[in-house]
């Protein structure tokens, strides 16, 4: 990990806010170094590609970051640093951009998870083009910086599919409406992952491919007091395909259906108690595949302690009684949670996490049961 190290000392080093003449720019970043180790599971290989050895736990999708008891303490999951910057032409227009390292995608091959540019149009709208996170989920826009929710990581059961981007526009809004705290986003973009990770590896075995196209969505939040609500509707066209390689022709797995996702929120932040709530399902034309995954966690809060229980769930729905035929199984699992975190200061954050998470596919041989417990250091600066 000296590679970590040495970027981590190099950007801590380049923080503060900066001027150039007729520019303003700022630079900003977040980081961590997570342990994993599997403590026990079910001991089998994981048959659908072959990749892993369990008991082993999934603990990261869109970059598939995969923990496995045979390997021990494993710090090259989940470990990553992010640097963000941002440049302003003017008091109304800026760019922004964001890239990410982490060992597991190609040993720190730095991403480009953010590139936009912004125009304040008003106070209270902002209109931006380019390349930015699909705000999927609450915690989208800030789902690798660690400081931001009281977890290790968002439950994997909810937080995971193999698009996280698009490119595109959208108009964000701010403002106030009588008592509540208004933010809302309407955008609409597309994007294509070649090679995606999560499928590749997680599911096909050899190079495929997923692109959303025609993307649209709208969420709006509301925030009154100690309680914060929001809902999410978009809808996309999916299309996933392994290339031709050698003689073996094109595979269409998922032939450009139009997929509908809802997600509902709420979230309650008191002087020591803590809720967290998502409730999300994703649903395709056609082929009437859906997914139901939701995640509930109760926390409290004393000093600079903070104690989270969590539960997750998601399970798909059982494509055979969908067309009437017989059952053909299902994939599904629910997990169980127990995270600590200790704030050293407003910057760091020392966390816990055991997890406990079953295993209830049927349709195949999926990743089984697991138990495993987490120690990471996060920052944001």
């Amino acid at each position: 990990m000296r590679v970590f190290a040495a970027l981590t000392a190099t950007v801590l080093g380049a923080m503060a806010p900066a001027h150039a003449e007729g520019l303003r720019y700022n630079v900003s970043g977040f980081a961590q170094y997570t342990v994993g180790k599997v403590l026990s599971g079910d001991e089998k290989p994981y048959s659908l590609t072959g990749q892993w050895q369990c008991p082993c736990a999934i603990a990261n999708w869109e970059y598939v970051g995969v923990y496995e008891k045979s390997q021990g303490a494993q710090a090259d999951q989940e470990s990553l640093i992010g640097l963000q910057g941002t440049v302003h032409l003017s008091d109304s227009l800026s760019a922004t951009a964001q890239v990410l390292a982490r060992p597991n995608n190609f040993n720190f091959r730095p991403t480009l998870d953010w590139a936009y540019a912004s125009w304040s149009v008003s106070d209270q709208w902002t209109l931006q083009a380019g390349r930015k996170r699909i705000p999927l989920y609450y915690y989208s826009d800030f789902l690798y910086i660690g400081t931001a929710y009281p977890w290790v990581r968002p439950p994997q059961d909810v937080y995971g599919w193999p698009i996280y981007a698009y490119d595109g526009v959208n108009a964000a809004y701010a403002g106030q409406w009588g008592g509540f705290t208004v933010d809302a986003n309407v955008w609409a973009g597309g994007f294509t992952h070649k090679n995606a990770p999560y499928n590749t590896k997680i599911y096909y075995g050899s190079p495929t491919n997923e692109r959303w196209k025609n993307i649209r969505g709208a969420y709006l939040t509301l925030t009154k007091d100690e309680w914060n609500g929001r809902v999410m509707l978009m809808q996309h066209r999916a299309n996933t395909w392994t290339p031709a390689q050698g003689t073996q022709p094109e595979t269409v797995w998922v032939p450009n259906l139009k997929t509908t996702i809802v997600a509902l929120s709420l979230n309650y932040d008191g002087a020591n108690w803590l809720l967290r709530s998502e409730l999300n399902r994703l649903k395709q034309s056609v082929s009437k595949a859906q997914y139901d995954y939701y995640l509930v966690g109760v926390g409290y809060r004393w000093g600079d302690w903070t104690t989270m229980l969590t539960q997750s769930n998601y399970k798909t729905l059982d494509l055979g009684t969908a067309f009437g035929n017989p059952p053909l199984g299902i994939e599904a699992r629910r997990s169980q949670s127990l995270a600590v975190r200790y704030d050293l200061n407003k910057n760091w954050a020392l966390k816990a996490q055991y997890d406990v998470s079953k295993d209830r596919t049927t349709q195949y041989d999926f990743f089984g049961d697991h138990k495993m417990l987490s120690l990471s250091a996060q920052t944001s600066f």
